[in-house]
């Protein structure tokens, strides 16, 4: 269902009944769109699920996440997200929607989603991954504020039928989302909460330079990992059976894509990924002290 391979738009369209934020823009139509997300009855369970976890369960064509927030979203086909919002305000169903379901949504229509941030020069992307709180959005934005475009945060969605020329074309579709202390370290401009939830004060930010493409082509992603606040930053590449595993490691959702396009047709394109791609592992000093040399030490380490 993707756009041929260096199609400069995004790969479907969307019609939503909320605000899906600054990043969703491109994607977003009035009319005629190739998905729909509405609010509407959402089931508390999917009869016969054949794969399922703690809050989401999947039988083929359709995706049911709970999340534990109270919300429901049912993804059908590819085609629709449609939300059962329980009392939740659209600040909080925008930030999961854009999660989970959105997974689940790429997936079915035949895109492979990576939990991780990039920048951009031109169309050349550069991603990072790492566990959730290791630091990928700030990396991500600390390095827009030096003047690379910042292109995607937390999901970097990728077209499958174009590992086969060269590095995958890619898009962001989400936000970038830092917490008070990052969006001090790297320039960015805090805009808004993220949830209207009490105590929660991760904020919705500007970075300080966007990246002026919607799409772009994967050149490098860079794992992140924290080391002794006195080892050097080294960037070492990794090849062969290590890569596939930290793809596999930093794919969004590795359980949801499991269950909706299978082991066999996951596997394959991990392999095409690994083999289109250069993947390093990234050890730094997480002491906010070492933060500027560590990105400077990533900035030089990246292609003009």
């Amino acid at each position: 269902m993707s756009n041929p391979v260096d199609a400069p738009d995004v790969p479907f369209t969307v019609e939503a009944d909320l605000v899906l934020g600054k990043a969703m823009d491109p994607w977003l139509r009035g009319g005629g769109a190739d998905v729909m997300v509405r609010q509407g009855e959402v089931p508390e369970a999917l009869p016969g699920a054949q794969a399922q976890g703690a809050a989401w369960q999947c039988v083929p064509g359709r995706v049911l996440v709970q999340p534990p927030s109270g919300m429901r979203f049912l993804v059908e086909g590819g085609e629709t997200i449609r939300y059962a919002a329980n009392g939740a305000d659209d600040l909080d169903v925008r930030l999961f929607l854009l999660g989970s379901p959105w997974a689940a949504l790429i997936l079915q229509r035949g895109l492979l989603p990576l939990q991780a941030s990039a920048v951009a020069t031109g169309r050349r992307v550069f991603a990072f991954a790492c566990y959730p709180r290791k630091g990928k959005s700030t990396m991500a934005a600390a390095l827009a504020s030096r003047g690379r475009g910042f292109f995607a945060d937390d999901m970097l969605v990728l077209d499958p039928a174009s590992f086969a020329s060269g590095p995958p074309v890619c898009w962001g579709c989400t936000d970038l989302k830092l917490w008070p202390d990052s969006v001090e370290m790297t320039g960015a401009s805090a805009e808004s909460t993220v949830r209207t939830a009490n105590g929660f004060d991760m904020m919705y930010a500007t970075p300080a330079a966007r990246s002026h493409c919607v799409s772009g082509r994967l050149e490098e992603l860079y794992v992140l990992h924290a080391g002794n606040s006195d080892m050097p930053c080294k960037i070492k590449q990794v090849t062969g059976r290590r890569s596939l595993t930290l793809l596999r490691e930093h794919m969004y959702r590795l359980r949801y894509a499991l269950a909706i396009v299978g082991s066999a047709q996951l596997s394959r394109w991990l392999v095409a990924l690994a083999n289109s791609i250069r993947v390093w592992q990234f050890l730094r000093p997480m002491l906010p002290s070492q933060f500027d040399h560590a990105v400077a030490h990533i900035d030089g380490a990246l292609p003009s």
